[in-house]
Parts: C-alpha cells; structure tokens; sequence
C-alpha cells in the first residue's frame, strides 16, 4: 500500500491533531468538514501509515459514522483501514476478507484509484497469507488503473511492487 509522500504530506497527522484542537468556521471558509469526513480521514492516514494504535482508535469511529449516514464510499474506505489494522494485527486472511468487501463496493461505484489503493493493501495482505499468485494480479490490476488515471507515481508503485515479488 503506497506510504505518504515525505515533505506536507508526512504532517498529516499533526495538521489532523491541529484541527481537532481548533475551532473552524464554515462561512468564512464557505463550507465545514463533517465528522465523517474528519473521521475517514484519520483513518485513512492511520492505514497510510502503519500506525497501529491510529488505526485501533480511528477505524471504529470511521465505520460507525459511515453506516450511520449510509455513505457506501466512506464504509468502504474504513473497511479498507480495517484490513490494514488486521495485517498489522498479524491476520492476513481477515485482512484480504476486508480488502475483498472494500473492493467489491469500489468496484460497483467505479472509484479506479480508490480500487487500486485496495487492491495494492490487498496485495500485502495476499503477500502475508502466501498467495504470491494473487498479489501479482492485483498490483498488475491497480497499475493499469493508475496508469488509465494518469497516476503515474501510483503505478510506478505498483509495479515496484510487483517487480520486488518477481
């Protein structure tokens, strides 16, 4: 699964830690982020990041704000964290089954780059549970949705990827 980029992105959860701890202002800056929007975001950077005790703490709260609103997006998005907390938990299987149900729903909504972020933590996981077989098709599938999205970095990663399991 691709890591932050160094530089801004590597504040990520400082600037999070920020904003928790400020007030914010939605007419002055013309719109307010959502709970669910704070929360899927803490979770997401968690999973970027391999952070555990993130994960542990933000994921639960993604889930339960997704369902509540019923935004299939965002659930999906927390099931993908979900899977990587699991893989970090030392439960590969679990976290493929997470990867699974992440992708079905991105799959259904024709969200490519959300896809392939899955299918790249999918890999891992396949990695982890020793299906090599597998972990290649999906970094093969999310490199030809990175490149259809022009996100060459992303699918330079993937083949990087693919290419150190060869």
């Amino acid at each position: 699964m691709p890591r932050l980029a160094e530089g801004e992105f590597a504040l990520v959860r400082e600037h999070l830690s920020e904003a928790i701890r400020s007030p914010t202002d939605p007419v002055r800056w013309g719109s307010g982020m959502t709970d669910l929007d704070f929360r899927i975001l803490c979770a997401e950077a968690a999973a970027q990041t391999r952070d555990a005790a993130g994960l542990a703490e933000h994921v639960p709260l993604a889930e339960e704000s997704a369902r509540s609103l019923r935004h299939r997006l965002y659930s999906a998005v927390a099931q993908r964290a979900r899977g990587v907390g699991l893989l970090l938990a030392g439960q590969p299987g679990a976290a493929v089954d997470s990867h699974n149900q992440a992708a079905d729903v991105f799959l259904a909504l024709g969200t490519r780059w959300q896809l392939g972020q899955t299918l790249m933590a999918r890999a891992e996981a396949q990695v982890s549970a020793g299906d090599l077989g597998a972990a290649r098709d999906d970094w093969s599938r999310a490199a030809e949705l990175f490149d259809a999205l022009g996100a060459l970095p992303a699918a330079r990663q993937a083949r990087e990827s693919l290419a150190a399991q060869a």
